[in-house]
């Protein structure tokens, strides 16, 4: 009962703070609340949690920063699942700031509401899956490349959660190419300091007049691909906890392994742990085989390892989805939705994979609620009508749960900790 009490106390709090998503904060019937913990299969998470106490007893003057980034597809994309995770964590360990923001709009694609990357000019883009497939995109799967000679970018955060989202360091993600142009920032900042450097450049000022937007202009005079940028790092001085959200629409882990030296590219954003959710569009091919999910989900995580050999695993299992199909009707073609058969098979192979490998795995399937449970997720208006993706409500829920289930195991290692 304490647990039961103790997890809608943290929904209640999380809904004060998380952007109007939805009018009022709902549950779903057939979430099992009890399932709703971490698997460690023998990972050692002491070294995160010891971090995470840190921040709540550290007296140095020195910064201190925890970088998780939660990686994956649509779920991940729009920005509901990981927003509803970062507000309660940052209330708990502190805000260290917005932290990595891409320019998903202008690669024509929806994007977060926190946040907006805008230009008045045309770019081209690349994205690590479909059409504009590249294998030279940046950490967030996606890069933009100037189409005309000037680059006129604003840069600007929104409040979520009724307080100031401001930033006093921007470190802006892009080409390795030494010709990449010189952007000047507008406002000249009290003491605005560039630093520039291959791949990235870095903008700071003062925490004093910490702002919410900032224009970054420029000539470009060079290749296209000499100036592509991959998103920005915004971080505002403060100890507390960066969560950086990577999604891409219909993402699987090999579209990430197609990257060019993903793991690299990840490890600049310095992550203590991270949480990969995906499954969801390998569930729906039909062309699915256990053993080359597993592999694919080896050789990301293997990626990530070669340059962050210290950095924490979170596999998360996809919740039950439905298939769309067609038939005739009345000499009429209806849409209807039928039973995934494959989605059992991506949940025990990533199981599997964390209990074989010591991967620890949040088991988001038996967490809501299982087996053809999609329907009664669409019923409460948890989940959108394509039984696949959800509602705002039920990200939040979905992001809630996650966070519950971190505080949960830390809460339990302090305890731990505090009784030697």
């Amino acid at each position: 009962m304490n647990r039961f009490i103790h997890y809608i106390a943290i929904i209640i709090l999380s809904l004060a703070s998380t952007c109007a998503y939805a009018e009022e904060q709902t549950t779903i019937s057939c979430i099992n609340v009890s399932a709703d913990t971490i698997i460690f299969n023998d990972a050692d998470w002491s070294p995160l949690f010891d971090r995470l106490q840190m921040l709540c007893d550290s007296v140095s003057t020195e910064r201190e920063v925890v970088s998780i980034v939660h990686l994956g597809d649509s779920h991940i994309q729009a920005g509901h699942f990981t927003e509803a995770l970062r507000v309660p964590a940052q209330q708990k360990w502190g805000n260290a700031g917005r932290g990595l923001i891409t320019p998903l709009k202008l690669t024509k694609t929806n994007e977060p509401r926190d946040y907006s990357i805008t230009s008045p000019d045309k770019w081209s883009h690349n994205r690590c899956l479909g059409k504009q497939f590249s294998h030279e995109v940046g950490v967030g799967g996606i890069s933009i490349q100037p189409i005309s000679k000037y680059i006129d970018l604003t840069i600007s955060t929104t409040s979520c959660n009724g307080e100031d989202e401001r930033f006093c360091s921007l470190r802006l993600l892009h080409s390795t190419s030494d010709k990449f142009p010189q952007l000047l920032p507008t406002p000249d900042l009290d003491s605005m300091q560039v630093d520039y450097k291959q791949g990235e450049t870095h903008y700071q000022w003062s925490p004093s007049v910490a702002t919410n937007t900032i224009q970054l202009q420029g000539a470009n005079s060079y290749e296209a691909h000499d100036a592509a940028i991959y998103g920005a790092l915004l971080e505002n001085g403060k100890n507390g906890v960066l969560i950086h959200s990577i999604g891409n629409n219909s993402a699987t882990y090999e579209c990430y392994n197609k990257v060019y030296q993903y793991g690299t590219k990840l490890a600049v954003l310095q992550p203590h742990l991270v949480i990969i959710s995906m499954g969801t569009n390998e569930s729906v091919s039909s062309t699915i085989k256990p053993e080359h999910l597993y592999n694919q989900i080896d050789q990301l995580i293997s990626s990530i390892k070669k340059d962050s050999p210290n950095t924490l695993i979170l596999l998360t299992t996809p919740a039950d989805n439905k298939l769309r199909k067609r038939k005739r009707r009345n000499k009429k073609r209806v849409v209807y939705y039928a039973h995934n058969p494959h989605i059992t098979t991506v949940v025990e192979t990533i199981k599997q994979y964390g209990k074989e490998n010591n991967i620890a795995v949040w088991d988001w399937f038996t967490i809501s609620g299982g087996e053809n449970t999609s329907d009664t997720w669409v019923k409460e208006q948890g989940m959108a009508k394509d039984h696949i993706h959800y509602t705002q409500t039920g990200y939040s829920i979905q992001g809630n749960l996650l966070f519950e289930s971190i505080y949960n195991a830390y809460e339990q290692h302090i305890r731990q900790h505090q009784s030697i």
